[in-house]
């Protein structure tokens, strides 16, 4: 009994083998994701909490997390609320589907006529795991990382909400689908997202991730995307999470032959965000470009796993993640380039750069080459420093104030990555969310600066 009371304290509030088993079968799935919910909880219960000892956990230290201190929303009979009456803006003027995802409410999607009758389909992910089973079991959870983590079969186990998004054969959507998750109600909530593009087709998906300020929120998630031959994607991530928040998700693309995909991954917000993301190219000609933009302040603390894992030959991957720092915050790049023996002909490049603000602020980056085949080529680099003297002093010299140069660099360093951000409507609303992490005046050049730009280029 006592050994029974030692494993249960690192389990949610309201999660429980029996009411996984319960709350499952009551909506409706099916006997076989039953089973893997159930499977999963007994392998939760029995590993221990990440520790930065594990190499994928390095310089992350949650050890002294308490999962009985959230309570398991979905799963438990504790009140939730009332229903949200507003939600953040797009990040899009108008994006051609718009979705909002609010934890423990549902969610509503507007999609055109035009693009039902062609087949797009946005869809609650319960809805379609309860009346189209077929379309997820051989693939719902297949991607996930780290299979031996606590957290990662935690949220197999739990995973209590989700979309499920649908681009058909040979169709190319002209504008962008974004997707809003709000999570307002204290606790923890395990949402889930499929992304399936078939062959031939092409879509740009935005999805970002919310929680309110002063709001005790803990968010472990999972983002599957099916990219099958000739396929086309633009994804991009955006994690705004409040202060006493933590964010841990995956995020993990399948592509298949000639499949061309460019992620961003984008962290601002939470009190510890954490991205384990994977493009895992199984056919050849896939080519991947993983794009990352971070700034942290405050005791933040960012944390960002990537893998390249080229499985076959005549693949392409180039990935560049550029993270700013102040205050006190914290940052950490693990990036590994993986080629398989077979997979001769491999084309793969991996770059992390780190602007620190400040003298407390500390980024850890780890690039990591793993070469099976002799016919490849792969190269990688990190860097990390502070903003140079001799840049400000240049600028400085020139009559531009303190907080003006300071803009200036920090929007000339992210910049590269900025620029391959389309449409320009939502390149434009990410520069002024990184301006608002600047201090002072700063904040108000980098959006003037911004919006120039963006005339210029118009």
């Amino acid at each position: 009994m006592r050994m029974t009371t030692e494993v249960l304290k690192d389990v949610p509030q309201g999660l429980t083998r029996e009411r996984i088993e319960q709350l499952a079968r009551a909506s409706g799935e099916p006997e076989w994701h039953i089973q893997r919910r159930t499977e999963a909880f007994e392998r939760f219960l029995n590993l221990p909490i990440p520790s930065p000892k594990q190499e994928d956990w390095r310089y992350t230290d949650i050890t002294t997390l308490h999962l009985e201190d959230y309570t398991a929303v979905a799963w438990s009979d504790a009140p939730r609320g009332s229903a949200p009456t507003t939600l953040p803006p797009f990040l899009t003027e108008q994006p051609v589907v718009r979705v909002f995802h609010t934890a423990g409410f549902g969610f509503e999607a507007h999609v055109p006529e035009v693009l039902q009758a062609q087949g797009v389909q946005v869809r609650d992910l319960r809805e379609v795991l309860i009346n189209s089973p077929e379309l997820l079991e051989a693939d719902l959870g297949r991607l996930a990382p780290i299979p031996g983590d606590k957290l990662t079969v935690l949220h197999t186990a739990a995973w209590d909400s989700g979309l499920y998004v649908y681009i058909p054969r040979n169709l190319q959507i002209d504008g962008v689908i974004e997707i809003i998750h709000w999570f307002e109600t204290p606790g923890m909530h395990f949402p889930h997202t499929v992304i399936v593009c078939e062959p031939g087709s092409a879509a740009n998906i935005v999805q970002s991730f919310f929680s309110p300020e002063r709001v005790r929120v803990f968010v472990l998630g999972a983002v599957e995307v099916f990219c099958k031959p000739n396929s086309e994607l633009r994804h991009t991530v955006m994690q705004r999470m409040g202060r006493e928040s933590w964010f841990i998700s995956s995020i993990d693309y399948e592509q298949g032959r000639d499949s061309r995909v460019l992620s961003l991954n984008v962290g601002l917000g939470a009190q510890l965000g954490r991205t384990v993301l994977q493009h895992l190219m199984t056919e050849p000609g896939a080519e991947a470009r993983p794009l990352g933009l971070f700034f942290g302040d405050g005791k933040q603390h960012l944390d960002f796993r990537t893998l390249q894992d080229h499985r076959v030959g005549h693949t392409t991957s180039d990935l560049l993640y550029k993270g700013v720092l102040a205050d006190e915050a914290t940052s950490v790049f693990s990036g590994l380039i993986r080629v398989h023996p077979k997979a001769q002909h491999t084309d793969a490049y991996q770059a992390n750069r780190n602007l620190l603000l400040s003298d407390e602020a500390r980024a850890y980056s780890i690039p990591n080459l793993e070469i099976g085949a002799n016919e490849v080529r792969c190269t990688h680099g990190a860097t990390v420093g502070p903003i140079q003297p001799d840049e400000l002093f240049y600028l400085r010299s020139r009559g531009i104030d303190p907080e003006a140069a300071e803009a200036l660099i920090v929007m000339g360093f992210l910049e590269v990555v900025l620029r391959e951000v389309k449409p320009a409507d939502l390149r434009l609303s990410i520069q002024k969310l990184l301006a608002s992490k600047l201090k002072g005046e700063a904040p108000r050049y980098f959006t003037d600066l911004a919006e120039l730009d963006e005339e210029v280029l118009v």
